[in-house]
């Protein structure tokens, strides 16, 4: 199953940030490398394990960023992330005792079959974004919606600081198929960006609304077929 993905961003305008942007890699062949000589039946061995694991891939960071966090915001600990702190932003937080961050990393997942994408911590992985901070997951049919994907995390009051390096794993996501996926990058036109920006902005008219009415409304809008024929259009490999 072909799978397309991009960032949201276009290369038109954002050429720095499609030059630093890299496909997600399989989880499973990452992880092997690390696998100790000792144990013939460990986990890696473990069909359970393989079935779970199937089909998800690593999201990782595009930059370095150290930031303290602030009642009003983030401030950078080292010149560097004078610039790349600029990408953590608060949003609204849900509970009580947390604050939700919310990092500027925007990838766009789209396919012609429907197909579920499920987006999970990086629960492999020991990074500060894992042992500091709470992901918040989330799942939809990439063929009937398009939107950028967007980390979003709970920091516990009690968290001050943060740094993330380039490749940390901020996320998995999955797809929930028995068919092998292959990754294909697409080159974002205008067009598909502002398809998009109307999914991001359909709620602030429609709150509240369930993923069976976004689904609806992008089919009635004619949208997905659009959108399918720009990526295909556009594919750069």
């Amino acid at each position: 199953m072909d799978v397309y993905w991009s960032t949201i961003y276009p290369p038109d305008v954002y050429d720095d940030y499609n030059l630093l942007y890299k496909e997600p890699r399989l989880l499973l062949p990452e992880l092997l490398p690390e696998r100790g000589p000792d144990n013939p039946d460990d986990f890696f061995a473990c069909p359970a394990f393989h079935k779970h694991s199937q089909n998800m891939f690593v999201v990782r960071s595009i930059v370095d960023a150290h930031v303290g966090l602030v009642p009003d915001g983030f401030t950078a600990l080292d010149e560097h992330s004078k610039l790349t702190g600029q990408m953590f932003s608060f949003i609204q937080a849900t509970r009580r005792n947390y604050r939700t961050i919310l990092f500027d990393h925007r990838m766009m997942f789209f396919s012609e079959q429907s197909v579920q994408l499920s987006s999970y911590p990086a629960y492999m992985h020991r990074t500060e974004l894992q042992t500091k901070l709470c992901y918040l997951p989330g799942a939809y049919d990439i063929s009937k919606w398009l939107r950028p994907l967007q980390g979003q995390y709970e920091v516990p009051d009690s968290v001050t600081s943060l740094r993330v390096q380039e490749n940390d794993p901020l996320y998995y996501v999955k797809f929930d198929t028995t068919e092998k996926v292959r990754l294909r990058r697409f080159k974002v036109v205008p067009e598909l960006h502002a398809i998009a920006h109307g999914c991001v902005h359909y709620k602030l008219f429609r709150p509240q609304s369930s993923l069976s009415r976004v689904y609806a409304a992008f089919e009635e809008s004619k949208a997905g077929k659009r959108v399918l024929q720009l990526i295909k259009d556009n594919v750069l490999d």
